[in-house]
């Protein structure tokens, strides 16, 4: 009974052991399915004015799909049944006054009948052949016989407990397995929801370049148009043919400095488009696409 009490405790700890975990699990499914499902909404409210990605979004709905595969490791209704329904029944042998070893009644007679063989193979090697008195042997006979019953719900007892610590090892492997199971589960999730993390801040950081170079390049529109506008003269006006002179002259050499401001500008643009081009696809080919491939 010590031993199947032992194997007992052992059941009950990795027991404990799998639903903790389980309860884990269960808690990061409900957040990463409430996060992703928040993201997705957002995902498709900026999409007609923000910026999207297919191979993105196909991986998200993948995402939520593996989240479902990691919820099926959590279900340990199954072997929590069959854990209970063996402690309901090591409880019932534990009530059992034939739980506890009694002295081992039997082994005491068999060893005291052993001894009275012996003692009386000693008198009958004597040569005066005396009488040999073996009222001690039928009492461990009768004994024997009265206990025969006892014994043998003792046995049906033994075989009980043999029974609850074979279904014990038989438990022991597959809450193991569950448990592991219930880890890689949590461990692939965790995974998901950092690389997903990643993905939308990634994402932010284009959307902030392409802001600031929308911002830049307006602005050096709408300085090159106000300086046309004050550098045109006035044509619905009549001039005289000096002043048209001077005026052309005037024009050009505004025009000149438009189109020298123009140039600057549209360097200073292309320098700044180069280098957010440059710097998104840098951080594109640091990241791990290969997931998106398989």
């Amino acid at each position: 009974m010590l031993s199947l009490l032992r194997y007992n405790t052992n059941l009950t700890k990795m027991k404990n052991t799998m639903v903790s975990a389980s309860q884990q699990l269960e808690a990061k499914l409900r957040f990463f399915k409430q996060s992703i499902d928040i993201d997705l909404e957002r995902y498709s409210d900026q999409m007609a004015y923000g910026i999207s990605s297919e191979k993105m979004l196909r991986a998200w709905k993948e995402m939520e799909d593996k989240a479902v595969t990691c919820t099926k490791a959590g279900q340990i209704s199954f072997l929590d049944e069959q854990i209970m329904e063996l402690h309901t029944e090591i409880v019932e042998l534990q009530r059992s006054p034939y739980a506890r070893r009694q002295g081992d009644v039997m082994d005491q007679l068999e060893k005291r009948a052993i001894e009275l063989y012996r003692q009386l193979k000693q008198r009958n090697s004597t040569p005066d052949n005396a009488y040999c008195d073996s009222t001690e042997m039928v009492k461990i006979i009768v004994q024997m016989v009265q206990s025969q019953d006892r014994v043998l719900k003792e046995l049906f007892g033994h075989l009980r407990l043999l029974g609850c610590k074979q279904k014990i090892i038989v438990l022991l492997p597959q809450i193991e397995m569950t448990v592991n199971r219930i880890k890689e589960a949590d461990s692939s999730l965790m995974q998901m929801q950092a690389k997903r993390q990643r993905e939308i801040w990634h994402l932010l950081k284009i959307a902030c370049t392409q802001s600031s170079a929308r911002s830049l390049g307006g602005s050096s529109i709408e300085t090159s148009a106000n300086s046309r506008t004050t550098g045109w003269p006035d044509k619905s006006l009549p001039q005289p043919l000096s002043s048209m002179l001077i005026s052309k002259e005037k024009s050009r050499e505004t025009c000149r400095k438009v189109i020298d401001e123009n140039i600057t500008y549209q360097k200073e643009l292309s320098t700044v488009i180069l280098a957010a081009t440059v710097e998104q696809e840098n951080s594109i080919m640091s990241m791990d696409w290969s997931w998106l491939q398989q």
